[in-house]
């Protein structure tokens, strides 16, 4: 009873210190700073914003965001800590390199993305407070895809990977049966996630989904470390200002505490604290913009239906002239 009291007295302390911590979180954005936007451009399917380095190639760029959600989240500055370590991988599973640009105003990574598929992008910050080991990891499932490359072996290319050698505390989106190359979410979808430790499903993590109105939803993850979260519709346009092309930012983040004890940078520690993040984007409810196409159809079938009628009917009341000629023999 006694090591159970200390075991809940213990968890209350990271509560309070991930909530100290909380307003720390890492995550990737795909938007570019005010200052960056005129020199960026868009690319691939995704509209991932790149850098044209000449004869038709890009590099990709992302910045290190820094806050609980999209709303009140921050860009990481060149001149704060980069205390951190970065991966990146293609979609065939190979490391390849990854640069942070110290030139800039904030923190921006940039790699080439050659192959068509999934790249894993991640960047992990290590901190001990209070004896316990922090470990944040940014992480972003980047689709490169152009069609003029064709579509074979899709499988393969948007096949979700891990890599528990450097990411201990993993997340990955599960593929849907029907999913290729031109998936892009969008408000109102059933999605499931997944969640690995050291290469295995971890039960019980802590899911929280943010949208990018601020709408949060936090779920468990089962035996098989899944857990589905249907994105809400929660923005209301008029009408005539819907834009279906427009690409709103999710934030996904994922806790667990652990009794994994070691030495970082020689100063020990007793338990290990995980907060990992994976960021996407997402479209409109399709129910949105497809009922003003439905509208349309609607309007186009009435107008055609009442045309018909009206020459229909002038049809029917057309009469024929006939020629009668009278023989006065």
């Amino acid at each position: 009873m006694e090591k159970f009291l200390v075991l809940i007295l213990y968890f209350m302390v990271i509560g309070s210190n991930f909530s100290v911590f909380g307003s720390k979180i890492l995550w990737l954005s795909n938007i570019p700073p005010a200052e960056r936007q005129k020199e960026i451009s868009t690319n691939g399917m995704h509209k991932l914003s790149s850098l044209n380095i000449g004869r038709g190639k890009v590099k990709i760029v992302q910045w290190v965001t820094i806050g609980e959600n999209v709303f009140n989240s921050t860009y990481l500055k060149n001149s704060e800590s980069r205390d951190n370590t970065i991966y990146c991988f293609t979609p065939h599973g190979d490391a390849q390199d990854c640069f942070m640009d110290s030139s800039k105003i904030y923190q921006e990574l940039t790699f080439s993305n050659p192959i068509e598929g999934y790249y894993n992008l991640y960047l992990v910050k290590k901190k001990i407070r209070n004896d316990t080991l922090f470990i944040r990891t940014a992480k972003a499932e980047l689709l490169n895809h152009s069609c003029r490359n064709g579509h074979k072996d899709v499988d393969k290319k948007i096949l979700p990977r891990i890599y528990p050698e450097v990411i201990p505390l993993e997340i990955t989106r599960q593929r849907n049966r029907l999913e290729n190359l031109h998936f892009f979410m969008a408000s109102g979808d059933k999605v499931c996630y997944k969640v690995y430790k050291s290469s295995k499903p971890l039960k019980d993590a802590s899911i929280t989904f943010i949208s990018n109105q601020g709408w949060k939803k936090t779920v468990k993850s089962n035996d098989k470390g899944e857990a589905v979260i249907q994105v809400i519709q929660d923005y209301f346009s008029a009408w005539q200002d819907i834009d279906n092309r427009n690409i709103y930012t999710y934030l996904l983040l994922v806790e667990y505490t652990s009794e994994e004890q070691g030495i970082y940078k020689g100063e020990s520690y007793g338990h290990t604290h995980y907060i990992t993040s994976l960021s996407d984007g997402y479209y409109p409810s399709k129910v949105m913009y497809s009922s003003l196409s439905w509208a349309l159809g609607l309007f186009l079938l009435c107008s055609i239906i009442a045309g018909g009628g009206v020459v229909y009917y002038r049809k029917r009341r057309t009469r024929i002239y006939r020629e009668i000629r009278v023989d006065n023999k």
